[in-house]
């Protein structure tokens, strides 16, 4: 694990990075608008630095006080890793002030720090199951497909598919998702879709990004770029918005070569195609949690919604915080790997919120967001009024059989 969590970065990488944060923080006008948008501080008891304009505040004068390597850098560190990277004030102060682009210049923080200080504590063993296992559960990679109950699958790139489903470390792996992955592929067989999954996947990075190990972030995105390429597919098609997200936004050379998408979008595709037919069914409440990484970041909030609503028998409502204002579940930045203080208040929030519209689902379409929502659920003990369902598991259940 040495020669990944090294410290040997580019003579000038420090330098240029204190350069670039402390630029750009010198633009904000410490207006506090973001706090209103920021879940962090929702969720917390609401300190300055519980917020975005606090967060890159203290990164800001940690560099000019010289504390990075000083005897705050554990605070400082500690105060980054809170952000669950939402987006929510970028949004806000894109709208209301100066444009300040907050999570990258937070992203950029916990590369100094970890140039410096490492990760969080609690962030190094799954950092290291990545680099061992490529997975940030400790699994093992020739079980990364026993979600799939022995069913035939093309296996890429012994075989040949035009779509690569791309079914990510938490789907394959935790027993209460690999069903969203079932899901799918029932959906793509319906549709008649040419698709496989690559026959030894890896993990997309993005846990890793968000936390900070630049070096292990590249060793993957080597990897996982040559093993997309030499896949001969034309699309690729993801389970988790952090996956999409990682491969459409910062993989380097796959935009040119791939047509990404996150399944709700290929699945929108399918139905208007009439590729996917539902059958009736009794009626039910249904509302959407608007996954970050899908509506905050890349403004996909049509297609999910227009799923729900084709399928019969389905009353879809809206929560009170949605779209664009939806609330974060808290699983983001790296957070699925480290404690913060109320961590779970956005989940038990977000089913508050679902029981106060009577919906008796949550539908979403991510595995992290699925997680939280679900751990809400039970903390509340509220099992027996509202499920948490993954938008593919309930398009599975009412297709038509052809």
């Amino acid at each position: 694990m040495e020669a990944i969590m090294s410290n040997d970065f580019p003579e000038d990488t420090e330098e240029r990075l204190k350069q670039e944060i402390t630029e750009t923080v010198r633009r904000c006008r410490k207006c506090n608008y973001c706090y209103s948008a920021c879940p962090l501080f929702q969720s917390t008891r609401g300190f300055q630095t519980n917020g975005p304009s606090g967060i890159i505040q203290s990164l800001h004068y940690g560099i000019v006080w010289d504390e990075i390597n000083g005897e705050e850098k554990d605070t400082l560190r500690d105060i980054l890793y809170q952000c669950t990277t939402c987006n929510s004030c970028v949004i806000t102060c894109k709208e209301k002030a100066t444009g300040l682009p907050i999570v990258e210049v937070i992203e950029k923080g916990k590369l100094l720090v970890e140039m410096m200080n490492g990760p969080m504590p609690s962030q190094r063993k799954p950092l290291e199951q990545i680099y061992s296992h490529g997975n940030p559960y400790q699994e093992p990679q020739e079980q990364r497909l026993n979600w799939n109950n022995e069913k035939s699958l093309k296996l890429l790139p012994k075989d040949t598919a035009e779509t690569l489903f791309y079914v990510g470390c938490t789907t394959s792996y935790e027993p209460e998702l690999q069903g969203v992955a079932r899901s799918l592929v029932t959906i793509f067989n319906q549709g008649k879709v040419d698709f496989g999954v690559l026959a030894e996947e890896k993990c997309c990075a993005d846990p890793v990004d968000k936390m900070g190990d630049e070096f292990l972030y590249q060793e993957l995105v080597n990897v996982n770029e040559e093993a997309f390429l030499a896949s001969g597919c034309d699309r690729i098609v993801t389970v988790s918005p952090h996956c999409y997200h990682t491969f459409a936004d910062l993989y380097p050379h796959l935009k040119d070569k791939f047509e990404i998408l996150h399944y709700t979008q290929f699945l929108d595709r399918l139905i208007a195609s009439e590729a996917l037919l539902f059958e009736d069914g009794d009626s039910i409440r249904i509302t959407y949690h608007d996954p970050c990484y899908l509506s905050k970041h890349h403004d996909i909030l049509e297609a999910p919604r227009a799923i729900l609503q084709n399928i019969p028998g389905v009353d879809f409502v809206e929560m009170e915080q949605y779209g664009k204002n939806s609330l974060c579940c808290g699983g983001g930045g790296g957070r699925m790997f480290h404690e913060v203080e109320g961590n779970n208040l956005l989940g038990e929030t977000r089913a508050q919120q679902a029981l106060a519209v009577k919906a008796k689902i949550i539908a979403t379409a991510c595995p992290w967001c699925h997680v939280m929502l679900d751990n809400a659920v039970k903390n509340l003990d509220l099992t027996d009024k509202l499920q948490v369902l993954d938008i593919a598991e309930i398009v599975a259940k009412r297709l038509t059989t052809i």
